[in-house]
């Protein structure tokens, strides 16, 4: 796979009020580079000292606990999807009782599994963890897992959106597989990168997502852990992957029958014509005097503008409340709700976002009509914009 490189690419930890002072506890740009595992047919982040340095800090702060907590809405449609997925597997295995849930940050699902009579345990970096399963009467160990400090095992372990951001999650597995009792389950949350892989999509960019799963990629490395793999499946809500693996008799399964991913030189080659497209397309409304651009999912943004080099001249807007008027480091752009934009309308707007862009897309069609001219980021990435 020839690597793709974003050189100046926005560390995204946190949003702050737009136009307050801040100081930040790591620098606002880092690079990034997209790269392959070929035995699993893993994308990865190539891995850089100085990001990993970044995101250990990071984590450590009460800010970045993941979006499981109560005062969070994006928690309640994702994280109502996956709790059906887990107590479907809990209904199939009723003879699960100890539960380990890495990364718990707001300890929402541990405290309904507790209240259900599961006795639980969370393990978070975070002091907000802390704080939070203290109130809820959730046992919760403060460290990077894995960690001494927990020396139990488990009937089931699960963790929600914590793999991608593992440095070594081929290790970080094995060692789950260890605080598992015999016949055990692990249970994994990941968001899912198919499409982006397929058509060349570099949206997924993040400094603290590590790895970008597909459901081969995903099935590989639980199998290589030591897992035998039950089941992945595409989530209900949201662009997310689950996977549910049981302990193997034996510590490595044979990876020699594993399909291999797809995922080439083609990959580079498919990012160099979005790009291209998504260039074209923005510059094109940005040198028309009569026009004004929009952006609809600004995360999933930053990295087409920090390739393409443009941090200003458009607007961004979002529907996450809490993102309201707040701004990303290092990224002067004052991000908007519906209402502002209904206020203030833009003559084009680009949605960045493959899960919801045609959702994103009929709102704006039933309130605007025609006024705004809308382009999904798979009609760019497809080539089917007119």
């Amino acid at each position: 796979m020839n690597s793709v490189t974003i050189e100046k690419l926005p560390f995204y930890w946190r949003l702050s009020p737009s136009g307050e002072p801040r100081n930040n506890i790591v620098d606002n740009y880092y690079p990034f580079v997209f790269s392959l595992q070929p035995e699993y047919g893993l994308v990865i982040q190539e891995r850089n000292v100085a990001v990993l340095d970044a995101l250990e800090k990071i984590y450590q702060q009460e800010y970045n606990i993941g979006y499981l907590q109560d005062a969070n809405e994006i928690a309640r449609p994702y994280g109502a999807d996956f709790v059906r997925f887990l107590d479907k597997v809990l209904t199939e295995n009723p003879g699960i009782h100890k539960i380990l849930e890495i990364g718990c940050g707001g300890c929402v699902i541990l405290e309904g599994l507790k209240k259900r009579g599961y006795d639980v345990v969370g393990v978070d970096s975070s002091p907000f963890a802390a704080k939070e399963g203290a109130k809820k009467g959730v046992k919760v160990v403060t460290a990077f897992f894995p960690t001494s400090l927990v020396t139990e095992k488990f009937d089931l372990a699960f963790n929600v959106d914590v793999l991608e951001h593992i440095h070594k999650p081929l290790e970080f597995l094995q060692q789950i597989r260890e605080n598992l009792n015999p016949d055990g389950i692990v249970i994994v949350n990941v968001p899912d990168a198919t499409e982006s892989i397929e058509i060349g999509d570099i949206s997924m960019a993040m400094h603290q997502h590590l790895n970008y799963f597909t459901e081969d990629s995903l099935s590989a490395l639980l199998s290589r852990a030591g897992f035998d793999v039950l089941n992945v499946i595409k989530a209900g809500y949201g662009g997310s992957l689950y996977a549910a693996a049981r302990r193997s008799k034996t510590a490595v399964s044979d990876l020699s029958n594993a399909q291999e991913n797809p995922v080439d030189g083609r990959f580079s080659v498919l990012t160099k014509q979005v790009l291209s497209s998504f260039d074209h397309l923005v510059t094109s409304i940005l040198l028309d005097k009569s026009a004004s651009l929009g952006f609809y999912v600004p995360l999933r943004t930053l990295p087409y503008i920090a390739m393409t080099g443009r941090f200003s001249g458009f607007r961004f807007f979002d529907d996450t409340n809490h993102w309201h008027y707040r701004e990303f480091d290092g990224v002067p752009i004052t991000i908007e709700n519906f209402a502002d934009l209904q206020k203030k309308p833009v003559t084009h707007m680009l949605i960045m976002s493959l899960t919801f862009g045609d959702v994103i897309q009929k709102k704006i069609h039933a309130s605007f009509g025609n006024k705004i001219k809308t382009y999904t980021l798979s009609e760019i990435a497809r080539g089917t914009v007119l």
